[in-house]
This record gives structure tokens, C-alpha cells and sequence, in this order.
């Protein structure tokens, strides 16, 4: 790929680290620039060949960069942008990670000068980690990357940031800005609101009488995961997306009511009806591709409950160069039987992990999703 020579990078997180880091990976001879407000993650952030250079002055960074992405979080998007606006190149191309658009979109028309070429991106991927501690070369690999150019948008500034996330391994998707907000609000920030909700519900109970929690199996562990994201993080998104989260949580709490009646009115067809329709259209959901957070593929382990057996099941697993990503211990009943879930990336890993289990006489199954 031909693209820009020079691109600066601001803010170091997850989404930013790794983006240096996967451009620095096909592009050796990019110079990439890092901006950061703690110095400590420059210092970082140049160890580990995500940037070539660093700086805590965003001004200071963005001079000369052909393209600048923006991965700061959303509510410091503005203060970035005004303080960058007097000191990007002619005809800069600016672009954007964050989760929503129309409010951004309008930032970036108040803020940056005319001949800055603005192009909105949002990374439709993510990690259990963050900051530098999670980033991913690969992070971006068959993800969905979606752009939200403008009609006035240029079209030499919208190639060249395709071409440089496509050149990630990424699937660009074309939205407009409200298309994506309302989107991604239904299949994004709607669904970790009701995983904080039904986690604030049981914690709830747990505070009120112990107990609850130790019975929590994979259903609430699954249910939840997204849960335990950057709580910060998702304060400033579902405050920007405010038009489009509002009507959600008014559709989805009728959709509970919905729940309700059937379970009130004892009524088994509509309940049957409500739970086989839901069942329907989550057997139409889209495999093989990242959303936020990664897909797991998990099996359960029958094994016995002595010490270290799930010791010599890692140890075994790594033996043949399968990384265990995710793992719980099933405490199903006390005695000779316990179980173990562990999650994997990838579904060949899993298939190679049962097939070497079932080897050395592990009994092990494919976990109910």
C-alpha cells in the first residue's frame, strides 16, 4: 500500500496501541508518532514498536502527519481537536475510533480548519484488556472497521483511510453517521447496559443475603462478560449517544414487560412463542467475524476434584501450543466429580483441544452456548 508516510496516533490505549502496532507490522518504514498524556506510556508504547516517537503535546505531535487518528477517549475528542486544529498540515487527513459519530461529526466541523480533511471511523473491535496491556497486532483481523463519511466528504481522504484499516485485515462497512449511532447503540451500548443492569440486580441481592453469587454458573458469568469493560470509558459513550440509547431502553424494557405478561397470565404459548422467536434470531447472528469484545469457544471438562488437575490440563494444553484464553472452575456438586470451562479464540483451537483431552481419557464436551 502506497498511503501516508507519516501518521501520529493520539492516545495510547487499546484501540490506539494497536493500530501502531499493526501499521508498524506491514508498514516497517512508516513513521508513526504517539501522543499520551502520561509520558510513562510513550516510554512504553516506543518499547514495544507500537510508535517510532512520542509526546504528551498533541500540537506538537500532529505537525507534518499526512494522517492523524484520533483513539483518545469521546469526551476528550473536543479539547484534542481544538488544540490540534492551528497546527495540522495542509489538507491532513483526521480521522476518528470512537463509538459514536453524529455528535463527533459535529466537533469535528466546529473545531478543525477547512482544508483538514475529516473522515469518521469506528473499530468494531475490542479485548478483555486494555491500555497497552492488551494490544493486538491483530486485533483488527476480520473485523468490522465502520467508516461514516459525509456527503461532503473527499474522496481521496476516504480511500486512504480505507485502504490503511483494510490493509489491517479489516472489513470496512459504509454508514452515515445517525445510521451508525442507532446501529450500534441496539447491537452495542443497549447490550451492555442490560449486562450492568443484571449485574446490579443479582449484586443487589447478594448484598441483601449472601449466597447468590456461588451459585452463579455460566449463564450469568456469559450473560455479563461485557459487564466488566473500562466503566469510565462507557460513561462517555452512552452520554454522547444519549438520542439513540434512550429510545432503546424504553424498547428493550418493553420487551421484559412483554416477558412479564406471559409469566402473570400463565400464559405457556406466548411465553413459548416469545422464547423461540428469540431463539430464531439468534441463530441468525453472524459468525466468524470480532465484535467488541471477542467470541469465545469453550468446553467443559469433567475432572476430578484432587489437586492439580487443572494444573496438568493447562500444562498439557500448552504442551501442544493451545492458549488458553479463558477459564472457570464448575463447582457442580462436592465429592469425586467437579468440571472446568476454558475458552479459546479460535474453533479449530477448541476442536485440537478436545481431540488431545480425549487422548490422555479427559472427558470432555463442547460447552451449550
Amino acid at each position: 500500500m502506497n498511503g501516508p508516510a507519516k501518521i501520529t496516533i493520539i492516545g495510547l490505549g487499546l484501540i490506539g496501541g494497536s493500530l501502531g502496532k499493526a501499521l508498524k507490522k506491514r508498514r516497517p518504514g512508516l513513521v508513526i508518532t504517539g501522543v499520551d498524556v502520561k509520558p510513562a506510556i510513550i516510554e512504553a508504547a516506543i518499547e514495544l514498536g507500537v510508535i517510532d516517537e512520542g509526546t504528551t503535546v498533541p500540537a506538537e505531535g500532529v505537525r507534518d502527519a499526512d494522517l492523524v487518528f484520533l483513539a483518545a477517549p469521546v469526551q476528550a475528542i473536543a479539547g484534542v481537536c481544538r488544540e490540534i486544529a492551528p497546527h495540522l498540515a495542509p489538507e491532513a487527513i483526521v480521522t476518528d475510533v470512537c463509538s459514536t459519530k453524529e455528535n463527533v461529526l459535529k466537533i469535528m466541523a466546529e473545531t478543525l480548519p477547512a482544508t483538514a480533511r475529516y473522515v469518521g471511523g469506528h473499530p468494531m473491535a475490542g479485548s478483555e484488556k486494555s491500555g497497552l496491556e492488551g494490544v493486538d497486532e491483530l486485533l483488527f483481523e476480520n473485523a468490522v472497521y465502520i467508516l461514516t463519511p459525509t456527503a461532503a466528504a473527499d474522496p481521496v481522504a476516504l480511500q486512504t483511510v480505507r485502504d490503511t484499516v483494510e490493509s489491517l485485515g479489516a472489513r470496512v462497512v459504509f454508514l452515515t453517521p445517525a445510521e451508525h449511532d442507532a446501529k450500534v447503540a441496539a447491537v452495542s451500548h443497549l447490550p451492555h447496559l442490560a449486562a450492568a443492569a443484571l449485574m446490579n440486580t443479582v449484586g443487589r441481592l447478594e448484598t441483601q443475603g449472601a449466597g447468590y453469587f456461588q451459585l452463579a454458573a455460566g449463564g450469568l458469568r456469559d450473560t455479563t462478560r461485557i459487564a466488566a469493560g473500562n466503566s469510565e470509558l462507557w460513561c462517555g459513550i452512552l452520554l454522547n449517544n444519549e438520542q439513540a440509547v434512550l429510545p432503546l431502553i424504553q424498547t428493550f424494557q418493553a420487551a421484559l414487560e412483554e416477558f412479564a405478561a406471559a409469566i402473570r397470565q400463565r400464559d405457556p404459548q406466548a411465553l413459548s412463542d416469545l422464547l423461540s422467536r428469540a431463539r430464531l434470531w439468534r441463530s441468525q447472528l453472524p459468525t466468524g467475524m470480532k465484535s467488541i469484545l471477542p467470541e469465545l469457544y469453550e468446553l467443559t471438562i469433567a475432572i476430578p476434584d484432587q489437586p492439580g488437575t487443572i494444573g496438568e490440563i493447562s500444562t498439557l494444553l500448552g504442551r501442544h501450543a493451545i492458549n488458553i484464553i479463558d477459564i472457570e472452575v464448575l463447582r457442580v456438586r462436592e465429592g469425586e466429580q467437579g468440571a472446568i470451562r476454558l475458552g479459546f479464540l479460535a474453533k479449530e483451537t477448541r476442536e485440537k483441544a478436545l481431540l488431545i483431552l480425549a487422548q490422555y481419557g479427559y472427558k470432555a464436551r463442547i460447552s451449550e452456548v
